[in-house]
């Protein structure tokens, strides 16, 4: 084999390598999972556990949006005001609907909102119906393998790409996902304070309100990193807007 073809085999090869990293994390048997219990004999409580991680993982996919949206309408008319785990239930569904950003969901919770005979849930469905798009927008952020290498958390490299958009409500989003679940990865805390040290050097002064809500979770999360590394940025912003101040002094404090 000629060196020419060799070098032409591993260009391609390389191509194949960068292609398939700068794709989408393949979710199916996620999907598979979930649409499964969904339409499975499983009750409202085991279904509510299961909208919640439906909720918070970030898959968009159209039969999963599907199934939630068949066993809702199918579950919606049995429950009634007073039945607290249905409702709850419910409401979960609701927001599971929202979260896979599938446009026919807009279609699904209108209705569920002109039916539903809960007002916990038609507020739910009343809430949700204005966050697809968002949800659609964050999970599109999220689906990028463009910060995962193999044997890396996906979690992270999904946060990761919510950290580094240019959408602070994506960036809330990762921060606040971080918090819930105590997720203090060392990619994600040095991209945290890289961005702080950004905000630092650009003079600390800001008129954008969603931009300090970002840097007053950034700066809880530096707390709660447990590096002392991280003090001596966190006290170059002592002086701050009172929503990062505050963050900060309790963020000194813990570290």
């Amino acid at each position: 084999m000629s060196m020419k073809i060799v070098k032409v085999l591993a260009l391609l090869l390389l191509c194949n390598l960068a292609n398939a990293m700068d794709g989408v994390f393949d979710r199916s048997e996620e999907v598979n999972r979930y649409v499964g219990m969904l339409g499975s004999s499983v009750g409202p409580l085991e279904l509510i556990d299961v909208s919640k991680q439906i909720y918070v993982s970030g898959i968009s996919d159209a039969r999963l949006a599907k199934a939630i949206a068949e066993r809702l309408m199918k579950d919606l008319p049995k429950i009634t005001i007073g039945q607290s785990d249905n409702i709850q239930y419910g409401a979960w569904m609701v927001k599971a609907l929202a979260a896979t950003g599938d446009p026919s969901a807009k279609e699904v919770i209108s209705e569920v909102i002109k039916t539903t005979k809960a007002p916990r849930i038609r507020s739910e469905a009343e809430e949700q119906i204005n966050e697809i798009e968002w949800h659609h927008r964050a999970n599109e952020v999220m689906a990028s393998r463009k910060n995962f290498n193999e044997g890396d958390d996906m979690r992270v490299a999904m946060l990761l790409n919510e950290l580094q958009s240019d959408d602070f409500s994506l960036k809330q989003d990762a921060a606040y996902r971080m918090s819930w679940d105590k997720i203090l990865d060392p990619k994600l805390m040095v991209e945290i304070a890289k961005q702080v040290q950004t905000y630092v050097d650009n003079g600390k002064h800001t008129d954008n309100k969603a931009e300090m809500v970002v840097m007053s979770h950034y700066v809880k999360m530096l707390g709660y990193s447990g590096n002392a590394e991280y003090k001596p940025l966190i006290r170059k912003l002592l002086g701050t807007p009172y929503l990062i101040d505050r963050q900060v002094h309790i963020a000194l404090k813990r570290l």
